[in-house]
């Protein structure tokens, strides 16, 4: 860890996005460094997985380093988003730290490959613990268009992936969090569910959440949820809390903020979650782990797996092994 925080000072010189790439380049040359055993290949509430702690979508947006990620110990990992067909994303600069508050404000927009590209990724992978895939629309789909695009990905994806994630509430593409509107989510949930009915592969599907609505919406899609056949939930994607952006002194960057600064309005939705969602649905909470405690106070608050981003970025590769060695 000494060396990574070492490392870190010169990379967090350097552009994020830059340094995002070099990421992927120093996983690809040194990931079997990091190997260890990590996997205890469990199986919660019938996802198997090689053990609680996984990657959040976004860091692999393509699926081109499985192998690299399972090395340095997830037990799950997402992929994407991925969208129908390969696009740039929005203009640069749209990713940003917030060293002080070990925070990231990202306005991406979904810019990744397309789903050909990521079917070509995923030929002939082996893999030792959950594969998840994060699907979304283009940026340019009409929203009277959008639930048919994830019925197109869904049909691509679901016989390559343990769990297929439906991005709903990306800050980043406009009109998406209007997919929680409960008369649009209950028409996805039904559709979406529909499709799985009828296809022979049947992985689960989980629903990544915005942190920003009220709680009588947030009651409205859980009743929806609780009343359908899909599997469980993410809690939840970044925030663009305004209070938050004024405390970060960020209030000039559009986007979503990720990191220490998710981490209470997280856990309060988390918990949220945990007391009015079927029992037998799967929690994933996602927002502020930086350490061993973060990563057990998820768990402690109803999450059935956790997942890292914004934490592997400032903490390193090593972060992982940590919270597999010593975690619930």
């Amino acid at each position: 860890m000494a060396i990574y925080r070492l490392l870190r000072t010169f990379l967090f010189l350097l552009p994020p996005e830059f340094v995002h790439s070099l990421s992927h380049l120093y996983l690809k040359l040194f990931s079997r460094a990091y190997r260890f055993n990590s996997h205890t290949n469990q199986v919660i509430k019938g996802l198997r997985v090689g053990n609680k702690i996984g990657l959040a979508a976004g860091f692999d947006k393509n699926g081109q380093l499985i192998p690299e990620l399972e090395d340095i110990g997830f037990g799950l990992i997402e992929i994407g988003t991925v969208t129908p067909k390969a696009q740039p994303g929005n203009p640069k600069p749209r990713l940003h730290r917030l060293e002080k508050h070990e925070s990231l404000i990202n306005s991406l927009g979904f810019n990744n490959h397309g789903m050909e590209a990521m079917l070509s990724n995923l030929k002939s992978l082996r893999r030792r613990g959950a594969l998840g895939i994060n699907i979304g629309p283009n940026k340019n789909t009409k929203f009277e268009n959008i639930l048919e695009e994830y019925l197109i990905l869904y049909r691509a994806f679901s016989s390559h992936a343990d769990y297929i994630t439906i991005n709903i509430s990306s800050p980043n593409t406009p009109g998406l969090r209007n997919m929680h509107d409960p008369h649009c989510f209950k028409d996805l949930i039904r559709q979406i569910s529909a499709e799985r009915s009828t296809s022979n592969d049947k992985p689960k599907i989980l629903i990544k959440f915005s942190p920003d609505e009220n709680h009588d919406t947030y009651i409205k899609l859980i009743e929806i949820l609780n009343n359908s056949d899909l599997d469980g939930v993410i809690i939840s994607n970044t925030t663009v809390d305004n209070d938050l952006k004024i405390k970060s002194g960020a209030t000039s960057i559009n986007g979503g903020i990720s990191g220490k600064l998710l981490q209470d309005k997280s856990n309060e939705l988390l918990a949220f979650f945990k007391k009015n969602l079927n029992p037998k649905k799967i929690i994933v909470a996602v927002g502020g782990v930086f350490d061993v405690d973060s990563y057990n106070k998820k768990l402690d608050l109803g999450a059935d797996l956790v997942q890292i981003y914004t934490g592997f970025v400032y903490e390193g590769p090593s972060l992982v092994k940590r919270i597999v060695q010593n975690g619930k």
